[in-house]
């Protein structure tokens, strides 16, 4: 019996899944079935090895009823019908800014401000 270690979970690895199941119709309805009675963070957890951090974004981005909806329609559906369906990585800008002050009796003054 063959062992298979499922892939770590980014654009590339998520790509080639999209692709394996656009050319596997049996898989592919296996996969949509998967998203509607379990949800986008079952389907991750079938194909993917996800990071704490990935499970972690994934339950609280489908936490709301609603964005679940969504999630599960829009990943079926994508996948149902052929439609693109892709990550998208995202850089969040973080800038920090720290002041140092020496007072002329020795006393330290330290202010820390972070803008996203």
């Amino acid at each position: 019996m063959a062992t298979y270690t499922k892939p770590a979970c980014n654009p590339q690895t998520f790509d080639e899944l999209i692709t394996r199941l656009k050319g596997d119709e049996t898989e592919r309805r296996r996969a949509v079935e998967l998203i509607q009675t379990g949800g986008t963070l079952a389907f991750g957890e079938e194909y993917f090895a996800l990071s704490d951090k990935q499970r972690d974004q994934l339950a609280a981005a489908t936490s709301d009823p609603a964005a679940d909806f969504r999630w599960r329609a829009l990943l079926s559906q994508g996948l149902a019908e052929g439609k693109p369906v892709r990550i998208v990585p995202s850089v969040t800008e973080i800038g920090v800014s720290i002041d140092v002050v020496v007072g002329a009796d020795g006393s330290v003054s330290v202010s820390l401000s972070c803008e996203l």
